[in-house]
């Protein structure tokens, strides 16, 4: 069975009264003030927590000069991908004529997804040009994971007001790096591998677009490093000290309580004066 919140005595199952039938206090009313108070303080110390994300937040995107650039820097290799990554020279064979192509995103994006996916894995597993195929898919593959790389390196900026986070995000950008050379490498490879088995018809080589790409990481680089040397300053918002507010009125409402009791016991005692007399 149930007990009575304030003086603990068992109830029965005929006590259906909101009112304790051993104290007489209402069981359902009472402690409520105590769990409102309860609820209050951890929905302030939640907003304080919370105010505080959106300051290092606000320091981190618009605190100052640097980091205002530091956001138009992180945007800055998308530039890079748009000029020519690659050329590709087609030399002139039976039925065919001669062709260059330069290839940025936009051409590789159309390029695999006009594609037949099955038949680029197939190539794979040739004899005569499997393994230069292969260096060329890893190379696209490295290229997309530095992409993503950088949008994931972006949304951080929402949350890098520490020096802490500036330092993972020069790890993001290093790893970008890594995976453009990297990749570069492996460009290289299908490259002179192709040549090797069509050394009159096909060459390629690495554009202007992959260097640009990769130097374009530099200023975000420096910026970050900047921020280690010398953290961001942020300044948190100051908030009404509610539990300082609660303390003065409850200690108003307490002396109220013994002015109201004194004023009482005063009337008391001068109207049993006036009995007596």
């Amino acid at each position: 069975m149930a007990n009575c919140p304030k003086c603990n005595a068992k109830l029965k199952l005929t006590d259906w009264r909101p009112e304790c039938p051993h104290c007489g206090v209402n069981m359902v009313y009472y402690g409520m003030e105590d769990r409102l108070l309860a609820d209050a303080e951890k929905a302030e110390a939640e907003h304080a927590r919370f105010q505080k994300r959106i300051d290092r937040m606000k320091a981190s995107l618009v605190g100052g000069p640097l980091q205002i650039a530091r956001i138009v820097f992180a945007f800055l290799p998308i530039a890079g991908l748009f000029l020519p990554l690659a050329k590709l020279t087609l030399g002139e064979a039976p039925y065919l004529a001669a062709k260059t192509v330069n290839a940025n995103i936009l051409t590789i994006v159309d390029l695999l997804s006009n594609s037949d996916l099955g038949a680029l894995l197939g190539t794979f597993s040739s004899g005569v040009f499997g393994r230069p195929m292969l260096f060329f898919a890893l190379s696209i593959v490295l290229l997309a994971l530095s992409v993503v790389l950088g949008l994931f390196g972006f949304f951080r900026l929402l949350c890098s007001a520490k020096k802490k986070s500036c330092i993972k995000n020069i790890v993001v950008s290093c790893v970008q790096l890594l995976l453009i050379v990297v990749g570069s490498i492996l460009f290289g490879q299908f490259s002179s591998g192709i040549a090797a088995v069509f050394p009159a018809y096909i060459s390629a080589s690495l554009g202007i677009g992959v260097i640009v790409f990769a130097l374009l990481h530099l200023p975000s680089i420096i910026a970050n490093v900047l921020f280690t040397i010398k953290p961001m300053e942020v300044k948190y918002k100051e908030l009404p000290d509610y539990a300082a507010e609660d303390a003065a009125m409850e200690a108003a409402n307490e002396a109220a309580r013994e002015e109201a009791e004194a004023k009482a016991e005063a009337a008391a005692e001068k109207a049993a004066e006036e009995v007596n007399a």
